[in-house]
């Protein structure tokens, strides 16, 4: 007998969850730069374990949802390939970590992953596929435009151990911009999350 699981409100969470530990990651970086540190193996190494968790839920429960369709309709479609995606995209960025390969791969990877994340987005918004229309539009124009900043931030990462002079100004606006849409688009997924646990408890057999 199948069981019902409706899992979108824990999701979401996830999402959220990911975005804010890639910032603490970020953030810590970029302080650790500030007072001329160029080593950033211990906050990479340490910042994997948690987004390897994340991952794989991410990965492990969208092929879930994608074989049992646990959402109404296509909105199953509609959530569960960005979800797996940007699953994948921190996942790789793990394995990156581990086996000390350039970010800039995966940043370009993240980069492509954020121009269909909003391609997504527009198209779920224009069939009104969920009935927050809005509140998914902005959601998937935020990771979507992140993932398209992650690619430039990779570089960064990349190269400021070796830097001898300061970053670039193109270089902190791209950070800076990067910081911004993954902060409000992990705050919306949160406050989305949030509203949707009292209806989803209610639906539950």
């Amino acid at each position: 007998m199948a069981v019902f699981i409706d899992n979108l409100a824990y999701s979401l969470f996830m999402i959220s969850f990911a975005g804010f530990m890639l910032l603490y990651l970020i953030s810590t970086i970029y302080f650790d730069y500030r007072k001329k540190k160029k080593e950033f193996s211990l906050q990479l190494n340490s910042a994997a374990v948690p987004l390897f968790m994340i991952a794989l839920y991410m990965v492990v429960g969208g092929l879930w949802g994608q074989f049992n369709w646990p959402l109404p309709g296509s909105y199953n479609i509609l959530f569960y390939d960005p979800f797996i995606s940007f699953g994948l995209v921190i996942a790789a960025f793990v394995v990156s970590i581990k086996f000390k390969t350039k970010f800039s791969f995966v940043g370009f990877f993240a980069l492509l992953v954020g121009i269909m994340v909003i391609i997504y987005g527009i198209v779920g918004y224009n069939l009104g596929l969920t009935s927050a229309p809005i509140a998914l539009l902005i959601m998937y124009f935020l990771y979507g435009l992140a993932g398209i900043c992650a690619y430039p931030v990779s570089l960064i990462i990349e190269r400021l151990p070796g830097m001898q002079k300061s970053v670039w100004v193109g270089w902190s606006l791209f950070l800076l911009l990067f910081w911004v849409l993954l902060l409000f688009g992990s705050l919306l997924a949160g406050y989305v999350g949030i509203a949707a646990i009292p209806a989803h408890l209610l639906s539950a057999p």
